[in-house]
């Protein structure tokens, strides 16, 4: 199997950045393009919400400000020996919009780091890395926590 087009979504935590290694390693190997994003989650409706004096273009674009600087390091410090690599941040919800871009840009393998919920937050939040799982058209590779 080739992969070519690689996905490698983060949340910038240390699983994600396991999983990023993990799909450098992978990008290398099969000479690959590698896709960085970073999903900032956004409700679709903020129906109800009332917050007085607070815009919130404001916040939007004081989070995309915020992750747009640690992708800038995550681009400098991770992924810098990967000429091929892309990084992006995108709106939405993540486990939609990996899906979404995965058939967008005609992925062959998504590479994602899972935190390992257990018990109640599993049942109640699920994870993305499940739910990209279920959702995705092609290959998904889920990267566990190491165990020290």
């Amino acid at each position: 199997m080739n992969f070519k087009k690689i996905l490698c979504p983060i949340d910038f935590s240390e699983y994600s950045y396991d999983a990023l290694e993990f799909a450098k390693t992978l990008a290398k190997n099969f000479n690959s393009k590698l896709y960085v994003v970073h999903i900032i989650y956004e409700p679709a409706d903020f129906t109800g919400f009332y917050v007085p004096h607070i815009s919130f273009d404001k916040i939007r674009s004081e989070i995309e400000s915020s992750a747009k600087k640690i992708m800038d390091e995550v681009k400098e410090k991770r992924i810098q020996d990967i000429p091929s690599a892309e990084t992006m941040i995108i709106f939405g919800n993540p486990a939609d919009e990996i899906v979404r871009f995965a058939k967008d840009k005609e992925i062959d393998l998504i590479v994602i780091g899972s935190q390992g919920k257990k018990g109640i937050e599993k049942m109640v939040f699920g994870s993305t890395a499940e739910k990209v799982v279920k959702k995705s058209t092609c290959p998904v590779l889920v990267i566990k926590p190491k165990v020290s």
